[in-house]
Formats: C-alpha cells, sequence, structure tokens
C-alpha cells in the first residue's frame, strides 16, 4: 500500500519511479523533460500576453501595409512583431509539437495566410485530416505563395517550405499527400492566421469601396449621327 502511495505521487510530480529507484534519470527522458519544459514555457508566455502579440502585428509600418511586395521585410524587427512562439517557428525554423497547434483540426471555411507578412498561403479546401498532428494541405494558393529549400537538419534532407515575401519557416511538403496531388504540405499553426470566409467577403467589399471612380468618356457622334440630328 505505501509502495502505491509513493509511485502515485511521484507519477503526479512528473519523476520517472525508474529514476527516483536508481538515482539518476535516463538521459533520453532528461532530454524530453527539457524538451516539454521549454515549449511549456514558451506556451505560458504565449497565453499570458495574447493582446501584445495582436497588437504586435497590427502596427505594421504604413509603408508595408500600403505595398507589402515592395516593403523590404529584412528591415522588420520580428521579435516585436511576433509573439515568443511565432518567432522561435518561423524565425528559427521551430517545429511545434505534434496534436497542440491551433490548426491541426480546424476545418472552418477561409484562407490561411503567413503570420508574418499576410501573404495568402493556402485556402481551407485544400486543407485534409491528416494523423500527423500538424495542419496539412494539398497545393499552395498558389505557385508563387511558397519557396522550397533542402533541409537537413534532422540528418537526412527533407524539403523545407517558406513564405515567398518575408521567408518564414512554415514548415515541410512530402510526397505522400492522400489526394491526387499526392502532395502533404506539412505546417506549423503558429506561422499562419486564419481568415474567416465572413471576413474576406468583407475584404473585398471594402477594397472594392475604396476604388476611383471611373468616369467613362462621353460616347463621340459620326458624322452621320451628327448630321440626322440637325
Amino acid at each position: 500500500m505505501r509502495k502505491t502511495i509513493a509511485l502515485a505521487i511521484l507519477l503526479a510530480a512528473g519523476i520517472c519511479p525508474y529514476a527516483a529507484v536508481q538515482g539518476e534519470q535516463p538521459a533520453s527522458e532528461k532530454k524530453q523533460a527539457a524538451e516539454s519544459a521549454a515549449e511549456a514555457k514558451r506556451s505560458i508566455e504565449d497565453r499570458a500576453a495574447p493582446a501584445a502579440g495582436d497588437a504586435k502585428q497590427d502596427t505594421v509600418a504604413d509603408d508595408a501595409a500600403a505595398d507589402p511586395e515592395r516593403f523590404d521585410w529584412t528591415k522588420v524587427d520580428w521579435k516585436k512583431r511576433l509573439t515568443r512562439l511565432q518567432y522561435y517557428i518561423t524565425r528559427e525554423a521551430g517545429t511545434e509539437r505534434a496534436f497542440t497547434g491551433k490548426y491541426w483540426d480546424f476545418f472552418k471555411p477561409g484562407q490561411y495566410r503567413c503570420v508574418g507578412c499576410g501573404l495568402p498561403l493556402f485556402e481551407s479546401d485544400a486543407k485534409f485530416e491528416s494523423d500527423c498532428g500538424w495542419p496539412s494541405f494539398d497545393r499552395p494558393i498558389s505557385e508563387k505563395a511558397l519557396t522550397e529549400h533542402v533541409d537537413f537538419k534532422i540528418g537526412y534532407p527533407r524539403t523545407e517550405i517558406r513564405c515567398r515575401r518575408c521567408q518564414a519557416h512554415l514548415g515541410h511538403v512530402f510526397n505522400d499527400g492522400p489526394t491526387d496531388t499526392g502532395q502533404r504540405y506539412c505546417l506549423n499553426s503558429a506561422a499562419m492566421k486564419f481568415v474567416s470566409e465572413k471576413a474576406l467577403k468583407a475584404e473585398k467589399e471594402q477594397s472594392a469601396e475604396q476604388q476611383p471612380p471611373t468616369d467613362k468618356p462621353a460616347p463621340v457622334a459620326t458624322d452621320a449621327e451628327s448630321k440626322a440630328g440637325e
């Protein structure tokens, strides 16, 4: 009975019973515990100041908002513009833990954009259910939305994908997709922001209202029409 209670206490405290008995935690468990602690810290920090992160994204330089294609995104202070998690993923090529991201099991209609510069990346109809634990798409919104790079970070080559405009790390693409494209674009949720179908409609309406009116020139009467009117 005492052993059972002691075991329960150790488990509740997050201590490996084997390590407690042997006096030292296995190296693999130490590494896993350290990684979990680091990710938990980042998650807590992000939750502690979500409003600040949103505010940073809203304070985009006027010239970047006015003409994002011509803006020099290398001059952006990404640590001020992004949350800690977003910076870790997009600027340090980090990876979320599987099944923890905001969009891995999210399937509302709309559009996914780069969290850094707002470039449209994927439509919601390209998203499919995946057992990998990360948001998965079978095609980008445009061939010009992404750039591909060879990544040897884990010892063998993978195809990394980045935002074409600001070069934010997004994830990787694999040739094992279940649809006709055969592609699986595996993304980090923190690298994207979702724009709902309703918000997209409002954007289009606002853009149409801001278009200057086009004054059509009056039709020029032909000689025959002028004589007929005399």
